[in-house]
Parts: structure tokens; sequence; C-alpha cells
């Protein structure tokens, strides 16, 4: 098998003699075709009988004033002209592969930190030469998908639009606090809290710590506690701020999967059972951006990561 592969490779064509047929025909003139690739007429002649008596065949019919294809010259235009214009693709791709070897991805600070940053550790040892930026505009009122090649965002189910949407992983939702917190209202056993303590002194009085109003979701949580939402918001945008808030005593704040560490060494509690669903972190591409070979190693890569995120 290994010998007949290299007796075809043997058989086939110059590539110089192929280039110069395919300009030839494609002006239907000698001239011209020696023109374009900067080599003399006689070059072109040339080149063009090496080739019909290469193949055993005539491409060419000459007059006087023209030149004509054969009908076998016109059978090997065409596969000729498919085949260059296939090669300038893909030279093309690889020259643009090669400046792009940077991907942008938006994404918050809270799951960058939390998150993405320690992931990309092993994308970054399998692929050095690709570097990522990270963009934390994701969360700006004057974000445009189309400025980035991927994003990851929060989102819930009937956000995250089909057509955008390449992955998702669910996630959960539940109020904490620090311990600080429940002692300084003299709370010491959580075991004795249910969802319906919000609606009495001293729950009451603490403060939500709360995200912007359109990610704010303490009163759909409130709604599958079946209490009344009355306590006191403290709006804090940034997401790791509102954690450290949390962790110092200032408030309840609605935690994620994210915050585990916090929860495992007690900093934080979650002394209730009732969890919100329905939200999402999503990634993102726009359906009409043109992704990079690299952009769509890391989409893929991203893709599994998001199948086992937690």
């Amino acid at each position: 098998m290994a010998a007949a592969i290299n007796q075809m490779k043997h058989d086939l064509p110059s590539l110089e003699s192929l280039k110069v047929f395919e300009a030839a025909a494609r002006h239907l003139s000698f001239i011209r075709a020696a023109d374009e690739l900067c080599i003399s007429k006689g070059a072109v002649s040339y080149q063009i009988n090496k080739l019909e008596t290469q193949v055993g065949q005539a491409l060419f019919k000459r007059s006087v004033r023209q030149i004509y294809l054969t009908e076998n010259g016109q059978a090997l235009y065409i596969t000729t002209g498919q085949v260059f214009n296939q090669l300038r693709k893909q030279l093309t791709q690889i020259s643009e592969d090669n400046a792009n070897t940077v991907v942008t991805v938006a994404v918050s600070t809270y799951v960058a930190v939390r998150w993405l940053s320690r992931k990309l550790i092993g994308f970054n040892e399998k692929h050095p030469q690709i570097n990522v930026l990270l963009q934390h505009s994701v969360n700006d009122e004057n974000f445009n998908l189309q400025d980035v090649d991927l994003a990851l965002r929060w989102s819930d189910d009937k956000s995250c639009l089909q057509d955008e949407c390449v992955a998702s992983a669910p996630i959960d939702m539940y109020p904490v606090c620090s311990p600080l917190l429940l002692k300084k209202h003299g709370i010491t056993e959580t075991s004795d809290l249910d969802e319906q303590r919000f609606e009495q002194s001293p729950l009451a009085q603490t403060q939500l710590l709360a995200e912007e109003h359109n990610q704010d979701c303490w009163q759909q949580w409130f709604d599958i506690a079946a209490t009344e939402l009355n306590n006191p918001r403290s709006l804090i945008k940034d997401s790791n701020v509102r954690v450290q808030s949390a962790i110092d005593g200032q408030g309840w704040m609605l935690a994620d999967q994210l915050m585990q560490n916090e929860l495992n060494n007690q900093l934080l509690i979650a002394p209730f059972h009732k969890v919100l669903k329905g939200y999402n972190y999503a990634l993102l591409s726009h359906p009409k951006r043109h992704l990079s070979s690299n952009a769509e190693k890391l989409k893929q890569w991203l893709v599994a990561q998001l199948a086992n995120p937690f």
C-alpha cells in the first residue's frame, strides 16, 4: 500500500505546471498567464507542453490568435480551480489562526476567580500557543456578545437564547450568612431555624446583600420559601465584595456552588433547606461571529468543563 501511494505521488505533475496551466486556462491566453505569474511566455509554453506530455493528452487547441481548452483541458481546469481555491482557503485559515492566537472570553471576576482561572491551567498546558484574554465586561449594560469570542454568563433558563447558548451548567442558589451574624442576634442553634423565621425578629431586620435589580433573585427565593420579603436590602454590585461582606457578618447573600470553600471552612453557613433552581452559568457565542480554530478549541474545552463543573 505504501509503495502504491509513493508511486502515485511521483506520477503527479509538478505544482508549477498545474499553476501555469490553471492561469492559462482561466485567461485563455499564454501572454496574460505569463503577466500574472511574472514569467515569460516561453516559460508558460514550456510548462504547458511538459504537462501535456506527462498526461499524454492535448489540453489546448492552438490557433494563430487564440487558444481553446480541449475537453480534457476543460475537465482538468475545473479540478485545478477547485483545488487551488481550497488551498487558498486553507492557507488563509492557517494565516488567520497564526494571527489570532488571542481568544477573548467575557466573564465576571466572581466566576474567573472561583472557577475558570484554576481550570485554565490545564488548557494552557495543553495549548501554550493560545493566549486566553479574560474580559470582565460581561455584566455591563453595554456588553455586546459580538465583541468577544466567548462569554460565560449567569442567566436564567428563559434568557439563555438558544442560538447563542453553546452549553450551560445548572446552579442552585440558597441563603448563606456568617456565624457571626447569627451570634450577634443571639441565635446559636441553626437547627431551630426555618424559612418562616425571616418574618420574625431578629431575622426580619437583617440585611439582604443584593445584586443589581435585573439579577436580584431574593424575591424568587422568598416565594419558594412561602414567606414574606420584608428585610432591608444593601446593594453590592461586585460579587466578590458581596461574599466578603457576608463573611464579615453584614448580612445574608444568595450563594451557589462556587462558594463551597467558604461553606466547608465554616466562614459561611446555609441553615435553610429551600433551594432556588432554574439558573445557569451559560457559555455563549454570537452565532454570526467567525471563531478562529484557537477559539473553537477553547469553546469545546469549556463545553467539556461545564459538563461536570463543580
